[in-house]
């Protein structure tokens, strides 16, 4: 009898899974696909209120309609809550044509990312 041996793929530690799961959100952000973050989130994880896919879908609909839009990314930006979690660093995401589209607060703790939910109070909506 011949024993097969697996290949088990190393797991990222706490610390560079929040880096990998921020950066895969700008990029969907940026690149308005939120297929590039969908297979960092874990089945049980909760953003914004919203299960996986239902937060995907939220995503998705903001990309869809920035693309309406004529949009075929957005310029990332950084600015501050104004409401949410006062003073709270975020992530804005904004049109060629200089306006915000949306923007995220995104919550880390020990390493690991707790939540992502919108933020409509971020210090871009109220720039003109």
């Amino acid at each position: 009898m011949e024993l097969i041996k697996l290949k088990v793929k190393q797991v990222a530690g706490k610390g560079e899974t929040a880096k990998m799961i921020v950066h895969s959100f700008i990029e969907a952000c940026t690149k308005l696909d939120a297929s590039i973050l969908e297979p960092l989130i874990n089945e049980e994880q909760l953003f914004d209120d919203l299960d996986k896919y239902r937060f995907l879908d939220f995503l998705k609909g903001q990309f869809d309609y920035a693309k309406e839009l004529g949009f075929t990314e957005s310029i990332m930006q950084r600015g501050k809550c104004g409401l949410c979690i006062i003073g709270h660093s975020t992530f804005e995401f904004y049109g060629k044509d200089g306006k915000i589209r949306f923007a995220y607060i995104i919550e880390e703790k020990e390493g690991e990312v707790k939540n992502i939910f919108n933020c409509n109070a971020s210090s871009g909506w109220f720039i003109k």
